[in-house]
C-alpha cells in the first residue's frame, strides 16, 4: 500500500526484544521523488533520511538498540541512467529497530520522535503485544504509541 501522508509502523514485542519497524513514502520523507541531480542533492537526501531516527521505548523497560536498518539513498536511487521514465515506481522509506530490553514487562510505550518533524504523516501501527495484537492510528504530529 503506498498512499502519500500515510506511514505504516510495527511495533511488536517477543520476549525480551522490541521490534519497531516504519514505512513511508519517499515523498512524505524527501518531498520529491526525482533523483538527487548532483552530490550536494545526493547528501541532501541522506540527510533527510537520516532523520528517520531510531525510536524511543519507555526508560523503565531498559532497552538497548541492538540492530538497525534502514532504506539509504543507494538503495532507493540506484545509479542508473537518468531517463527512466517509469513513473508509476513509487519508492518507499524503511527502516527497523530491534531492541534488547531487560524489563520488558515496564515497556509501556514506544515514542516515534521523527514523526514531529514529518508532521503531515498519519501513521497506521500495529501492535502484536504478548497480551494480545492490536491497531491504533497516530494522528500527525503525534509521536508516543501507547503499548497499554
Amino acid at each position: 500500500m503506498h498512499q502519500h501522508g500515510l506511514a505504516e509502523a510495527a511495533v511488536v514485542v517477543e520476549g525480551q526484544s522490541l521490534t519497531v519497524s516504519f514505512r513511508a513514502p519517499l515523498m512524505d520523507i524527501l518531498g520529491t521523488e526525482q533523483p538527487p541531480v548532483d552530490a550536494a542533492a545526493r547528501v541532501r537526501y541522506e540527510d533527510r533520511l537520516k532523520q528517520v531516527s531510531e525510536p524511543q521505548p519507555s526508560g523503565p523497560a531498559d532497552c538497548t538498540l541492538s540492530h538497525e536498518t534502514r532504506t539509504g539513498v543507494a538503495a532507493l536511487f540506484p545509479d542508473s541512467p537518468q531517463h527512466d521514465h517509469d513513473h508509476s515506481h513509487h519508492a518507499d522509506v524503511e527502516a527497523e529497530w530491534t531492541f534488547q530490553c531487560q524489563s520488558p514487562d515496564k515497556l509501556t510505550d514506544v515514542t516515534l520522535p521523527f514523526l514531529a518533524t514529518f508532521s503531515g504523516l498519519t501513521t497506521e501501527v500495529i501492535l502484536l503485544l504478548p497480551d494480545g495484537q492490536g491497531a491504533l492510528r497516530l494522528a500527525p504530529g503525534d509521536t508516543r504509541i501507547p503499548l497499554e
